[in-house]
């Protein structure tokens, strides 16, 4: 109790002054109309708000190269190893159409683009039609207004709008026969392809740490939370999972593949309880009503959803201590291997847990701090964050 309070006085002085708002960068309103127009076929159709010279969108591998065709005349898709670029040798257009095809491919850093259901259904990431526009030598973001239209007697389920940053990027929306269903405090979406063991194993851990983060955290969530379950390619060896929370978003979406998905085994579900507890720590770190999550420090989000999680499966009783004791000495080796360095994308997990257990602070008071300093001036999380709140102890 003491070092918590020693943690709180650290924002009496924050607390005292006025509400601060980062500088928002330029959008450009952009409507983004998507329609399934075939099973594997999409068109969606661009408008701008006022012209603009070139569409940037942030590549995902082979993704925009293979699957997308651009529909404008005049208009063109160019990639380099960051950017797929839609233009017109700089003059400038207010519409852009593309027809694009189900991509099955993914990239490690990224979200899937689709994920298919037993169902015949769909879900598409609509992150990936999202970027920036160019006018001329200034670049805006976009604030994308989506509409959706499925095939005839189809079922469209959009993901929650972006709350933290309207406009900004949102999740997956499904197209098929299914209906998401209500679960306690959260909607689901299950494949039905999904093995029992599976089923209940997300279903479970995800209601016992949200029950669990809301008590420790002494917060709600702030959006409705929508959750998809997607398994295929049982074909491929192991087990595996993609995807995850999306940021602000208020959706979680998981990806299973792998002969191992069939088979009930404790290492499995064990595997399968630290993700799904990683991700509700994530929708944990975005419950406030400003700041929280920013585009740096990548180490921070994921090594804190580390120590978080742990936590919340050792309190909740779902894992023992020697199985926290055994991930930690398996993040730890990862990380002296990369030599504490959390600039790789293994690194922002192992080493970014070791540094939390470095702080000699509770993660629940640290982050609870963390929420509470981020609210006040909308502040993301940060180093100077973190610092300031462990000097306090």
């Amino acid at each position: 109790m003491h070092r918590f309070l020693g943690l709180c006085a650290a924002f009496l002085t924050l607390c005292a002054a006025p509400l601060l708002h980062a500088e928002e960068e330029p959008k450009l309103a952009v409507a983004v109309d998507v329609r399934h127009v075939a099973k594997d076929l999409w068109r969606v159709d661009y408008r701008f708000a006022q012209a603009v010279t070139a569409v940037k969108l942030k590549s995902i591998g082979e993704f925009r190269q293979q699957e997308w065709k651009v529909l404008t005349p005049g208009l063109g898709l160019k990639s380099d190893a960051d950017f797929d670029v839609i233009a017109s040798k700089g003059k400038p257009f207010k519409a852009a159409s593309v027809e694009i095809r189900t991509f099955d491919g993914w990239s490690p850093k990224d979200y899937v683009s689709f994920n298919r259901f037993g169902d015949g259904g769909r879900t598409i990431y609509l992150g990936h039609l999202q970027g920036e526009v160019e006018q001329g030598k200034n670049t805006l973001s976009m604030s994308t207004d989506f509409k959706l239209s499925g095939l005839a007697q189809e079922n469209v389920i959009a993901p929650p709008p972006n709350r933290l940053h309207p406009g900004a990027e949102r999740g997956y929306a499904y197209f098929g026969p299914a209906q998401a269903v209500p679960a306690g405090a959260v909607k689901v979406l299950i494949d039905q392809r999904t093995p029992q063991w599976l089923r209940e194993t997300i279903l479970d851990v995800g209601a016992k740490t949200s029950a669990y983060y809301e008590k420790a955290y002494q917060r709600g969530l702030k959006d409705e939370l929508l959750i998809m379950i997607s398994v295929d390619n049982f074909e491929s060896s192991g087990f595996s999972i993609k995807g995850g929370a999306i940021m602000g978003a208020g959706q979680v979406s998981y990806r299973l593949e792998g002969k191992q998905v069939l088979l009930d085994h404790p290492q499995l579900r064990q595997g399968v309880a630290r993700n799904v507890a990683h991700e509700m720590a994530h929708i944990w770190q975005l419950a406030v009503a400003q700041g929280g999550i920013g585009d740096q420090g990548a180490w921070i989000h994921e090594g804190g959803a580390e120590a978080m999680a742990i936590d919340a499966l050792l309190q909740t009783g779902m894992w023992s201590e020697e199985s926290a004791k055994a991930y930690r000495a398996k993040q730890a080796a990862t990380c002296e291997k990369l030599g504490g360095a959390v600039e790789t994308y293994d690194g922002i997990y192992a080493c970014g847990l070791v540094r939390f257990d470095a702080l000699g602070v509770g993660i629940v008071p640290l982050w609870r701090s963390m929420m509470l300093a981020a609210e006040v001036k909308g502040d993301p999380y940060s180093q100077q964050m973190i610092d300031t709140i462990v000097s306090a102890k």
